[in-house]
């Protein structure tokens, strides 16, 4: 019997476990989640911003953009970088750095949470079978 008690004592810490960790699960999934659209948002700004300086390097016509005039066969850099920026001024290198960053370090924790979850969930299972195998065992659980 007090076996039992043991066993039904360690399914429920490892239950209050569960419902800890699938909480800290959701909370990361959701940063994950917010902080992939912004990092998706910004790697499309970045493929425009490339394009946008590449068009601006032995350009062919005049372009103009937020006031900045680029003439034609332009080799000059800072001018396309200026260009691309006021073309595309939505893209912002620090950003998309620090949400490239974050990214790893949210896809880290849920990660880490989806496995300790799935050990958690074999190992409840494995608490289940000796619970109820120990009450069958007392006479405690009628089969």
């Amino acid at each position: 019997m007090a076996n039992t008690a043991a066993l039904l004592g360690n399914l429920l810490n490892t239950n209050a476990d569960i419902n800890y960790y699938t909480q800290q699960q959701i909370y990361w999934n959701a940063k994950y989640e917010a902080n992939s659209a912004k990092l998706s948002k910004q790697v499309k700004y970045e493929e425009k911003w490339e394009s946008a300086f590449d068009s601006a390097i032995d350009n062919t016509k005049e372009l103009t953009a937020g006031g900045i005039k680029v003439g034609e066969n332009n080799q000059n850099e800072m001018i396309a970088d200026a260009y691309a920026h006021a073309k595309v001024e939505q893209y912002n290198e620090e950003l998309s750095l620090e949400l490239a960053e974050l990214d790893m370090e949210y896809d880290t924790m849920k990660t880490m949470y989806d496995t300790m979850l799935e050990q958690l969930r074999a190992q409840q299972e494995g608490q289940k079978t000796a619970t109820s195998t120990a009450a069958q065992d007392t006479g405690l659980l009628q089969s």
